[in-house]
């Protein structure tokens, strides 16, 4: 009876595990798509508002995504302390030291380090320049980790499964 009730456990955690890595694989893409409209809207609104960056990044109100959103506020907060001066420098320092509370490789890291050059270029058009190179870069990223997240996804959960039923022949 317990080897029963132990391997009936051990099924439902390896299928439980299985439906957590898919959530976990469409949560990144999620985030990846997030990023892009967060990059899109923050040069929009400084196109339009005419403010000082550190004002547009502490506001949050172009964030839909939390971690994004406290994130861009500490940003603001230290552009705002340094009255503006090395905004790309401070963009690139924040945005790599949240990298790993992203969960971003090392693609998507770099392109959302280096988006900053985007908001603090010279005038408005190299920085439109700049953000339409970073947008292409991260729908290239973003399309290549679609394309494989069915695939990565198929094997993860079926690893996972014949993985617990495996162990589940083991015990018993």
């Amino acid at each position: 009876m317990l080897k029963l009730v132990g391997g009936a456990l051990i099924g439902a955690a390896s299928v439980g595990l299985a439906l957590n890595l898919g959530a976990e694989l469409k949560e990144h893409l999620r985030l990846l798509y997030e990023i892009r409209q967060m990059l899109v809207d923050i040069f929009q609104e400084a196109q339009y508002s005419l403010l000082p960056m550190e004002k547009i990044l502490r506001s949050g109100t172009v964030l839909r995504d939390e971690r994004l959103a406290d994130i861009c506020a500490r940003l603001g907060n230290l552009l705002a302390e340094k009255n503006g001066e090395g905004g790309e420098a401070l963009w690139r320092q924040v945005f790599h030291d949240s990298r790993r509370a992203l969960g971003l490789n090392e693609a998507e890291a770099e392109i959302l380090e280096n988006a900053g050059k985007a908001f603090f270029g010279k005038n408005t058009k190299e920085n439109g320049r700049n953000l339409s190179l970073y947008l292409e870069r991260l729908d290239y990223v973003i399309e290549h980790t679609r394309s494989g997240q069915k695939e990565k996804q198929r094997v993860l959960q079926t690893v996972s499964i014949l993985g617990g039923f495996m162990l589940i022949i083991l015990l018993i």
